[in-house]
């Protein structure tokens, strides 16, 4: 019977296609001694194929399981040879890198330095960048904010009837959640302790997804009646009760009045501070029925979670549009406030940070290819001991496909011992990091080297072994056997390779100007920061706040105070003592502020921002702040007297011609027909930068101590040494009045303000120290590249000798070979850091992103170690011997 053409059996049968194309595959992939025995086997197969309908069962089958079988038969031997291969190259790889010892530990510790600070770097940006947050769908979440569109300010807290405009008129958010964070004291026992509370609405914890380990938390109702309870932290609850199951029911005594204890919230659970220890329904705030009315600016943060298919570009166009029309419902409170909507992430971290991690991570990165740049060098100086080799495996059948493969293992195989050595020094930096870290940077303290790092490190590692390796390889592998097996001839050694290493030493050099000259503006910044006047001495100056009981009178306060800062003056060693509300300014003050004039219509109030703080009448001799016109508070500014303040030079300049002007007038906190008492001036003193060094002082108004008494005051103290050495006395003094205060922040006020500038200390440290290292690897690429130029032209330079030259020519001819390229390399990264340092702008101070000082010291710099990198060289060709050099094989 005739059979119907092989494709129309094949779409009736496609069980026969299946055999036929094993059939053609497996040959193919079987060695050339089994495939005279598989031609045999397939025309027999074909024959049975034929007359397929004829065959019983038994045989179809055995025929499918005898292709399938060699066919996985013939993958195995061909996957058992690669392995083979594989094998042998890393055999032949271990005995190059072992037979050249001198190179393979050059070559990996140069790769350890710029893997180990790139894992270091990531480690960080893992921790407090990438890392999940502990709330469902955090992507969700946003904080809102207050903004003074007039005053440039984007971050204001937010009064309570504001939050309830927006909690009833958006349609972008699931809920909003409020809170405050301030401090209590926990008092019941011998020693009271200061702890961080959270003053929150019930809200808050089921917005953020999180339920209590223990217990649970408040409700609605709880938060209407003002019931005295409290949540605590994991930490707390370890720390005051023993981790005690039993706590629920409990008592706690805050701040003087008792709270029962409902619920404790899980360890890891740290809202909105890592310190955070109690949350407390915001009701039992001692003002709240007055907080309830206000508008505008206040004293709460708001926190929301976007709704499904809501996007936080979409939620910021509606509160955009809330914003204006509370403005124009309440234009005296809500004139030129917008809302802000910032990504939860992105709140916790602060732009800043963001922007001087990730910069720190592209130095690092260029750290690494300025470190695969020089051993690619190294590899192809490398290459001219072995172009021989190359040759003769070339000429005896190897492909320059099996040559690059080769090569590649070398390559991946210092890669290898490169991430082993940079592990080993990330380990150690992220140690010495941690120890001179700023804690002000969220999440530092839970850097380590997980899993995400490794498969980073494994990455980098692939990625680094293809950088330098692969340019190398391609190089050596199209050597000519003819040219390269000749005597004094070299294939590797020629023009195209002398090149390919200049590009490489230009890249260097281009690379080494970009972090130089970002290393040079972060460093002119911190040193324009150091310039600042704080316009007060910090020296040997002594901090402490101290809080007596809250449910104590204001008399017994002032009484307090005037017993502490009596029996502290009368201390050995200390030359003043003042109290002072707070000596550092946080967040964005600001409100309205009446002056009295001589027309009543003309006493409009003007909203700006202002510090108003309470002190005591030597605070200023304390901290040495002049005096430009008028008089210290004194004795006399009692209850009983007219309600006086002194300004600062910012507020008299605002609204008077002169410090001397300012004398005399009178003003008022608020609107004209508030409550608040007009105020006589009766000082000016200078300017103190209280918000941070970066920032200009803003007004400040300062009332007697005795006028307004305050529970919490910070005591200051200037002694005629190291403060904290009497820091035990002065404890002891205030102990010996009232068992009872609680003191805190003790510590030394240079200290405090080391603190302030410390994240950028950190960060121009860190920058500086990779700049200094891509300093040094561009030093020894052009240093490397001269030395083996003088190897290979050793016969050239002894001719030109014999000739007549002398050694200064080749002096200079060796030396203009280099700096030429360090030219060209500095001068491409010129360019590219006139537009890379651009981003920097935001970590500036003092100086712009194209300041000329950098951009003239940075090349400078460079020049002069590539003048010492090539000289030496340089002179050594000059002192070679002409016959010596000629007899030079």
């Amino acid at each position: 019977m005739s059979q119907p053409p092989r494709r129309k059996r094949f779409l009736k049968r496609p069980h026969l296609a299946l055999i036929s194309l094993l059939g053609v595959i497996v040959p193919r992939r079987l060695r050339a001694d089994w495939r005279q025995e598989w031609q045999a086997e397939l025309r027999h197969r074909e024959e049975l194929l034929a007359k397929w309908d004829q065959l019983n069962w038994h045989t179809k089958l055995d025929l499918l399981r005898r292709s399938t079988s060699a066919f996985w038969d013939a993958l195995w031997m061909q996957t058992y040879r690669w392995e083979d291969a594989m094998i042998q190259d890393l055999r032949f790889a271990v005995r190059m890198l072992l037979k050249q010892p001198g190179f393979t530990v050059i070559a990996a510790f140069t790769l350890a330095i710029g893997i180990g600070a790139n894992i270091t770097i990531f480690s960080i940006v893992n921790s407090v960048l990438l890392r999940r947050l502990p709330y469902p769908k955090a992507d969700r979440l946003v904080f809102l904010w207050s903004e003074s569109n007039t005053q440039n300010i984007k971050e204001k807290p937010t009064a309570y009837g504001n939050i309830s405009e927006w909690r009833e008129q958006n349609n972008s958010f699931e809920d909003l959640a409020f809170f405050d964070p301030t401090s209590v004291t926990l008092t019941g026992t011998d020693e009271p302790e200061q702890v961080m509370s959270v003053h929150a609405s019930a809200s808050l914890f089921s917005l953020l997804g999180v339920a209590p380990a223990l217990g649970r938390t408040f409700t609605d109702d709880e938060e209407q009646q003002k019931v005295r309870i409290a949540v605590l932290s994991h930490s707390l609850w370890q720390r005051r009760f023993g981790a005690s199951p039993g706590v629920l029911g409990q008592t706690l005594e805050i701040d003087g009045v008792t709270s029962e204890v409902i619920g404790v919230m899980p360890e890891h659970f740290q809202f909105p501070e890592n310190n955070s220890d109690i949350w407390l329904p915001h009701t039992l705030i001692p003002n709240w029925e007055t907080q309830k009315a206000q508008r505008g600016a206040g004293a709460w943060r708001v926190i929301g979670r976007l709704k499904e298919q809501v996007s936080s570009e979409q939620a910021q166009a509606e509160m955009s549009t809330i914003a204006q029309g509370l403005e124009q419902a309440f234009p005296d409170l809500n004139k030129g406030l917008g809302i802000s909507v910032v990504p939860f992430q992105l709140q916790l971290t602060g732009s800043n940070v963001r922007l001087a991690l990730w910069t720190l991570f592209g130095a690092v990165v260029f750290v690494l290819l300025i470190a695969c740049t020089n051993v690619a060098n190294l590899m192809l100086a490398r290459s001219i001991a072995r172009e021989r080799e190359m040759a003769i495996r070339i000429a005896l059948g190897a492909s320059r496909l099996r040559l690059i493969r080769q090569l590649l293992t070398e390559s991946g195989l210092l890669a290898i011992l490169g991430a082993a050595g940079g592990l080993l020094i990330a380990s150690w930096s992220i140690q010495v990091l941690l120890r001179f870290s700023p804690l002000s940077i969220r999440d530092l303290d839970k850097v380590a080297i997980d899993a995400k790092v490794l498969a980073f490190t494994t990455v980098v590692s692939l990625l680094t072994a293809l950088l330098f390796g692969l340019a190398p390889a391609l190089k050596i592998s199209q050597a000519h056997p003819g040219i390269a097996l000749k005597e004094g001839r070299s294939a590797s050694g020629g023009v195209g390779s002398r090149r390919l290493r200049s590009l490489l030493v230009i890249t260097e050099f281009s690379l080494a100007v970009l972090l130089l000259a970002g290393a040079g503006l972060l460093i002119r910044s911190f040193m324009q920061l150091q310039r600042v006047d704080f316009g007060f001495d910090p020296q040997n100056v002594l901090l402490l706040q101290t809080a007596p009981a809250r449910n104590s009178p204001a008399d017994q306060w002032c009484f307090f105070y005037q017993q502490v800062s009596d029996r502290i003056a009368a201390l050995p060693g200390v030359v003043a003592a003042g109290l002072t509300e707070e000596i550092f300014i946080s967040g964005n003050p600001d409100g309205p502020i009446t002056i009295e004039r001589a027309s009543a219509d003309s006493s409009e109030p003007v909203r700006i921002p202002f510090r108003r703080d309470v002190i005591s009448g030597d605070v200023f001799q304390t901290l040495r702040v002049p005096l430009h016109t008028g008089r210290f508070f004194n004795a006399q500014d009692n209850p009983g007297a007219a309600p006086v303040s002194i300004i600062n030079e910012t507020m008299a300049r605002r609204f008077w011609a002169s410090n001397q002007e300012a004398l005399g007038q009178r003003f008022k906190l608020g609107s004209g027909q508030s409550r608040n008492p007009w105020l006589t001036i009766v000082g000016v003193v200078g300017d103190m930068r209280r918000q941070s060094l970066e920032r200009e002082s803003i007004a400040q108004i300062f009332l007697p101590y005795l006028q307004i008494p305050e529970r919490r005051m910070n005591l200051l103290i200037r002694t005629t040494s190291e403060p904290t050495q009497i820091a035990a006395a002065v404890r002891n003094e205030i102990r010996a009045i009232d068992k009872t205060v609680v003191i805190s922040r003790s510590s030394s006020l240079e200290s405090r303000l080391a603190d302030d500038v410390a994240q950028r200390r950190f960060q121009t440290w860190l920058l500086t120290l990779f700049s200094v290292i891509a300093l040094l690897l561009a030093a020894v690429g052009i240093y490397g590249l001269i030395h083996q130029s003088v190897a290979l032209r050793t016969r050239e330079i002894g001719t030109r000798l014999a000739l007549g030259a002398q050694p200064r020519d080749v002096l200079r001819l060796i030396v203009g070979q280099g700096m030429s390229l360090a030219f060209c390399g500095i001068g491409v990264g010129l360019l590219a850091a006139l537009g890379l340092t651009r981003v920097l702008t935001n970590l500036l101070f003092g100086v712009t992103a194209t300041d000329p000082t950098t951009f003239i010291a940075t090349p400078l710099l460079l020049l002069l170690v590539a003048l010492l990198a090539c000289y030496l060289p340089a002179l050594r060709a000059a002192r070679v011997d002409p016959i010596a050099a000629l007899r030079h094989e």
